[in-house]
């Protein structure tokens, strides 16, 4: 039978007695709990700004109409000197009301063009259209032939486009389309 090799003995060493076992790794240190927990905080933080601010949007929602009688306000209170400014925002906001409230194209087009599709318009009586085509020429006057107006004139004009924004609202309330 073949010899087997044998081993040289060992060497004398330390002592394996005081010898640590396996070192065990946490799976979670505490920087990475504290960036998730950062995470989820700037998450929610995140969830609850959104809603606040869907909140505040809907909570300010104004009107056509709201919007109208103010610009028209606006108009007469900030422009006493200057009638063709004064002409320029009060239709402004008459034909913003219109297009808005009522679903009318008027800003883009001349007066006698949106008086022309006003012709078959069964939601706007014979008073209105009438009326409306006066101030509409009243403010064509002022503000291409520059014709000025007095005081009482401009406050005619005021109060007749807010009785038209008015009946225009009855009229949209009525018909059902938008308030």
């Amino acid at each position: 039978m073949p010899a087997i090799p044998q081993l040289p003995p060992l060497p004398e060493g330390p002592s394996l007695d005081r010898v640590r076992g396996p070192i065990e790794i946490p799976a979670y240190e505490p920087w990475k709990i504290a960036i998730l927990l950062g995470f989820i905080v700037l998450f929610i933080g995140l969830l609850i700004w959104l809603y606040v601010r869907s909140r505040r949007k809907s909570a300010t929602a104004t009107s056509p109409y709201e919007i109208a009688v103010a610009e028209l306000q606006a108009a007469a209170d900030l422009t006493p000197e200057d009638d063709e400014r004064f002409a320029i925002l009060s239709s402004q906001a008459l034909r913003r009301y219109l297009e808005d409230g009522l679903g009318l194209r008027s800003t883009a087009c001349t007066s006698e063009e949106f008086l022309l599709s006003l012709k078959d318009n069964t939601q706007l009586d014979e008073f209105f259209q009438t009326t409306l085509r006066e101030v509409l020429d009243n403010f064509d006057q002022i503000k291409f032939a520059q014709q000025p107006i007095s005081i009482t004139s401009r406050i005619y004009i005021t109060d007749t486009v807010r009785e038209l924004i008015n009946q225009a609202h009855v009229a949209s309330q009525m018909k059902g389309t938008r308030p």
